[in-house]
Order: C-alpha cells, then sequence, then structure tokens
C-alpha cells in the first residue's frame, strides 16, 4: 500500500540553488558554440551571431517551460500521463534533434572530449540540490544519494576523468573507458527518471512519502526540462565524437 504525504514547501535557498544551475547551463550552450567556433577558425562576425541565435533559442526554451509551470498548466497529475511528462518528452525529442544535427556535429568537431566529458560535472551539483530537497521533505529519500539515485556518481567520475582526459593531452584516447563511462552515466540518468515518474502521484506510483509535484512549479521545473536533458546532451555528444575518433582512426 503506498502512502501519501504531504510535500513540504521547497525554501527559498533551494530555489535559489535550482535557478542558479539552470543559469550556468543556459549560459553554458551559447558558451560552448563561441568556444567551439573559435577552435575551428570562424570569422568573428559569423562566430558572434551564431552565438547570439543559440542564446535565442535557449532562452526560448526557458521561456516556454517557465510560462508552462508558472501558469498552472503542469499541475495536473490526475490525467494519464501526468502533465509534466509530455513536456519532458518534447525536451527529450529535441534534445536528441540539437544533438544530431549541423549545430551538434560542429560541437563535436571543435570541442575537445575532455571538456564534453569534464561537463557532466555540473550533475554533482544537481545532486546537492535533490539532497537538500529530500532533508526539506520537498521530494521522498528515493530520488536522492540517501536513497535509489546514485547519478552523483556521473558528475564525480565525469569532473575526474575529463581532467584526466586533458592532462593526457596528445596521447591517444582510451575509447573503450569513455564508452564504458559514457553508459554508465547514461544508465544513471535513466534510472533517476524513471523513479522521479515513478514518485509522481498517479496510478503507477510506486514510493512512499512526499510526491514528486514540484517539478510542476518554478523554478523547479527546469530540473527536468534543462538539467536533465543536459546531462542527456552531454552523454550523445561524447558518444558522437568516440565515434568520430574512430572513423579518423580508421
Amino acid at each position: 500500500m503506498i502512502t501519501t504525504t504531504v510535500s513540504n514547501e521547497p525554501s527559498v535557498a533551494l530555489a535559489a540553488l535550482c535557478l542558479s544551475i539552470t543559469l550556468a547551463l543556459v549560459a553554458g550552450l551559447p558558451a560552448a558554440r563561441w568556444y567551439a567556433g573559435g577552435r575551428a577558425g570562424e570569422d568573428p562576425d559569423q562566430r558572434g551571431k551564431a552565438t547570439v541565435r543559440t542564446g535565442l533559442a535557449m532562452s526560448g526554451w526557458i521561456l516556454l517551460t517557465g510560462i508552462a509551470a508558472g501558469s498552472g498548466l503542469l499541475n495536473d497529475f490526475d490525467s494519464f500521463p501526468p502533465r509534466p511528462l509530455p513536456l519532458l518528452g518534447l525536451g527529450f525529442a529535441l534534445t536528441f534533434a540539437l544533438a544530431f544535427s549541423r549545430f551538434g556535429k560542429f560541437l563535436v568537431d571543435n570541442l575537445p572530449l575532455a571538456l564534453l566529458v569534464g561537463f557532466q560535472g555540473f550533475r554533482i551539483a544537481v545532486e546537492i540540490m535533490l539532497h537538500q530537497a529530500g532533508s526539506e521533505g520537498v521530494i521522498g529519500p528515493q530520488m536522492t544519494w540517501s536513497g535509489l539515485n546514485f547519478d552523483v556518481v556521473s558528475g564525480l567520475s565525469g569532473a575526474g576523468l575529463g581532467i584526466w582526459l586533458w592532462r593526457r593531452g596528445d596521447q591517444p584516447v582510451p575509447r573503450a573507458v569513455v564508452w564504458a563511462w559514457n553508459g554508465l552515466g547514461l544508465g544513471l540518468l535513466a534510472t533517476i527518471v524513471t523513479i522521479a515518474i515513478l514518485s509522481m502521484p498517479t496510478p503507477i506510483r510506486a514510493f512512499d512519502g512526499p510526491p514528486n509535484t514540484f517539478i510542476a512549479t518554478l523554478p523547479f521545473v527546469w530540473l527536468p526540462t534543462v538539467m536533465v536533458t543536459a546531462a542527456l546532451l552531454g552523454h550523445l555528444l561524447v558518444g558522437r565524437k568516440l565515434a568520430a575518433l574512430a572513423r579518423a582512426e580508421r
């Protein structure tokens, strides 16, 4: 029997941490495009325009998802699927499209593997946020590292592996190691997404404690729509980079 516990209101500090991570990620993609353009020797004017377009696209996504949450549109968990899930599905679809687009190829061709791997270190901050949310009674413990969420391993190992790859310089990339790490990170990401869905107050809810409803509110809607999709994008780009390196060696 599933016991329902009312979630507590998130603290201002928790909301501020969520907003800070979101803004850092939103700024990160235009910054990556700017850096990749410099490494590619792109014309400064073209480089600037492409960076601005990237920033505008990110701002549009933030605005769309923010309006959906702020208007209360996502608060319906009685329907099936619950309202946040189609938005998350859209985010996943756009992430796959971006990763395998010409834009994604440009990033893969011009960003070092060490940077693409080390980027996943941002998940450490996300897991600290979730741990705090669990401590405040906003979410159940299963969504934190105290329960069934071990995604912090992806952040810690990504940061460490990224530094190691950077320090190796021009030495051959140990692709098997990076492939294994990338698979682990994707698996852990899929695990916490599944746990989060099964923690929503729906007929398929599988966990006791506070239901996972905070992702339907501002600024926490950006946990699934920005943070999760950023992690997914990073893993997809790493996969494309490894495949490109293998083709180059052949």
